[in-house]
């Protein structure tokens, strides 16, 4: 990596403005992403919150840095509880069923695993010791079985949502008791939970408090403390986590060590369905399960990389099926020299055109990561390899190579799928075969008909005929 050269801009959300990235540990920059509550299938707000940072860690990679990605799993959590109870199972088991299906998901969305993956319930001790610390040094209080962060005790709460005191309120996420009974608890009704106790019956574990379990926020400070260090270089997440989640991470980290918890907050906008945001409790999502019935995954991953991580994107199935082309401009290009011998050279306009494009390429990710950019210069030199005729394959093949490895820091494969036919299709090419067949009977052309079985034979579909009509199966 050229320090000279690779001068990266991000907009940190904590100063509210573009700021020069300069990682703590020269070449080394660690990131800590907050991953998923497994209590419920995957949707696409998720997964544009998972490729956005997935494609910033891999062009961090791609320019030279060394970097280690940390990304959690909050598998303890009343909602997981909540869930469990509803289907009459353990919330331990609930918590791995979707944790499968999150992996699942993000392997077929081609999102890259991260260097560590930890589970909130792996950290109990570490956060039973991180709470012990802020008791210690006069942050947090017990009150009953409960222990609550003080807000007045840290003078800088509020800096990363803008906001002050007066208008704060207390954390979506707390537990689930009348505010009234939290006011006889709490110091102040900002305080938030560190941790929690529970009825013996529910999910928990022994503390000095008593039985219960941590709150939410306090499993990322821990996790960021023990494998990243007390000081990491980027904390991101989606802009609904920026208050009061990211908030109260910054106010236990920041009290117990008494400097950053991160240099740079970066966070992605809302996926919004009629200017709504996509979310399970407004039953406005779509699963990533259902959408890759419909949709190839590089075909998501374009259309959330086409808008600038930081704005909203509106979502409608039209407007993801609106990919589809541009999506096919870059497949087409990527594979016009399939099954060509190499012929003609490069000379120094392609060679120039490539180097062009990669700078071109960079400026536009230098730039906060501006994959919307990046993407319109794939299409550029799709454009340019498609203008290139078979006699000047090999000076194709140059750009072709250019366009693979910068699509690929996209997380795109660009694989030719465009005559992999989707199971409906395949029934209903079957179904219009049967209906050829049944018309030469029909016609008593049973030659023909005969001939239709025997193809369909051939390629592993056995034909039956019934009283209601031909039916058919695979053998």
């Amino acid at each position: 990596m050229n320090s000279e050269v690779e001068k990266i801009q991000v907009f940190n959300t904590l100063t509210g403005k573009k700021e020069d990235f300069v990682p703590v540990s020269g070449k080394t920059v660690k990131i800590y992403a907050c991953g998923p509550t497994v209590y419920d299938s995957s949707h696409l707000g998720h997964a544009r919150k998972e490729i956005v940072w997935d494609t910033v860690q891999r062009y961090l990679r791609f320019v030279g840095y060394d970097v280690i990605y940390v990304r959690n799993i909050t598998d303890v959590d009343d909602k997981i509880i909540n869930r469990a109870k509803e289907r009459g199972i353990g919330p331990d088991k609930l918590a791995r069923e979707y944790t499968f299906a999150f992996w699942e998901d993000m392997h077929a969305l081609n999102v890259q695993a991260p260097d560590f993956e930890p589970r909130a319930t792996e950290f109990i001790a570490q956060m039973i010791s991180f709470v012990e610390g802020l008791i210690a040094a006069g942050h947090a209080y017990q009150a009953g079985g409960d222990v609550y962060f003080d807000v007045a005790s840290f003078d800088d709460y509020g800096k990363l949502g803008k906001k002050n005191l007066d208008e704060l309120l207390v954390g979506a996420r707390e537990q689930v008791v009348a505010q009234e009974e939290l006011q006889k608890l709490k110091k102040n009704a900002v305080d938030f939970a560190l941790w929690k106790s529970a009825d013996k019956d529910e999910l928990g574990w022994q503390s000095p408090w008593g039985y219960g379990r941590p709150g939410w926020h306090l499993e990322c400070s821990t996790m960021v403390k023990h494998i990243l260090g007390e000081t990491i270089d980027i904390h991101s997440g989606g802009e609904d986590l920026v208050f009061p989640h990211h908030e109260n991470e910054i106010a236990q980290s920041e009290a117990l060590h008494k400097h950053p918890l991160a240099r740079y907050w970066l966070h992605n906008g809302f996926i919004q369905v009629s200017q709504e945001k996509m979310a399970k409790s407004l039953g406005n999502f779509k699963t990533i399960k259902d959408l890759l019935k419909e949709f190839e995954p590089d075909a998501i991953r374009l259309f959330v990389l086409q808008t600038h991580y930081r704005n909203p994107i509106d979502f409608s199935p039209e407007s993801l099926a609106a990919v589809k082309s541009g999506l096919q401009r870059l497949v087409r290009a990527a594979h016009l020299n399939d099954g060509l011998e190499q012929k003609g050279t490069a000379g120094k306009d392609i060679l120039a055109a490539a180097e062009k494009f990669k700078a071109e390429f960079r400026q536009a990710m230098n730039n906060d990561f501006n994959t919307a950019i990046a993407i319109s210069h794939l299409y550029q030199i799709a454009d340019q390899i498609s203008a290139l005729k078979d006699k000047e394959s090999a000076a194709r093949q140059v750009l072709i190579d250019v366009l693979l490895e910068h699509a690929a820091v996209l997380g795109l494969t660009l694989l030719d799928n465009r005559k992999n036919l989707k199971d409906e299709q395949k029934e209903k090419l079957v179904g219009i075969l049967l209906d050829m067949r049944q018309k030469a009977k029909a016609d008593k052309d049973f030659e023909r008909a005969d001939a239709i079985r025997k193809q369909l034979t051939d390629i592993g579909i056995a034909v039956m005929d019934t009283a209601q009509g031909a039916t058919w199966e695979t053998i």
